[in-house]
């Protein structure tokens, strides 16, 4: 508390118009702590409000260069969130440890990730996506050539069969028939014969 009051020390009002002495402090709620920005904005309107919160990026801190193990020796952070075998003889502390590392260094990829997508701008993103469909496109056309052309051999192939086949079955058939003729001259010949 201040010992000395005047006019000069005197602060705005405090909570419920209570006047507060420089130095002194008074319980606030939320509700106060509003009130007291919103009464400071209506003290000059000409400025413009600027909410902290817009600004505010989200700045993780970069995974730590070593971590302990339960062993006591130093490795690095990546042999620490991949390379660890068996867990035995671990306590509870250290899995905490782990997880809590582990929880970080996936917000950082996550955040990265978002701020690798927020660069890429829309119009971008339109073009990536016409490019894709397109890749998609010559896919799908060089695949159904192949089909096409193995359709195509394999009627080929089963075409010349029933062709060979056909062409089989009327030498046969003509082969009957001359034998056949053959057959009757022979007999007609053996009839006028005796």
């Amino acid at each position: 508390m201040c010992s000395r009051s005047s006019e000069h020390d005197r602060e705005a009002p405090g909570p419920e118009g209570i006047e507060v002495k420089r130095g002194e402090y008074t319980k606030m709620g939320v509700y106060d702590f509003v009130r007291r920005d919103i009464e400071r904005f209506f003290a000059h309107p000409e400025e413009a409000i600027v909410s902290p919160e817009l600004f505010k990026s989200k700045d993780l801190k970069p995974p730590p260069e070593f971590v302990r193990n339960v062993w006591g020796n130093a490795f690095r952070i990546t042999s620490f969130l991949y390379d660890v075998g068996s867990a035995a003889g671990v306590g509870s502390g250290d899995f905490h440890i782990y997880r809590g590392i582990r929880r970080r260094e996936y917000a950082r990829l996550e955040e990265i990730e978002k701020s690798a997508e927020e660069v890429i701008s829309p119009f971008f993103s339109v073009v990536i996506i016409i490019l894709h469909k397109e890749r998609l496109n010559e896919e799908f056309q060089k695949k159904q050539r192949e089909l096409d052309e193995l359709a195509e051999s394999k009627t080929a192939k089963r075409r010349m069969k029933r062709q060979k086949k056909k062409l089989k079955r009327l030498t046969k058939k003509e082969q009957l028939k001359t034998t056949d003729s053959n057959f009757k001259e022979s007999a007609g010949s053996a009839k006028e014969s005796p």
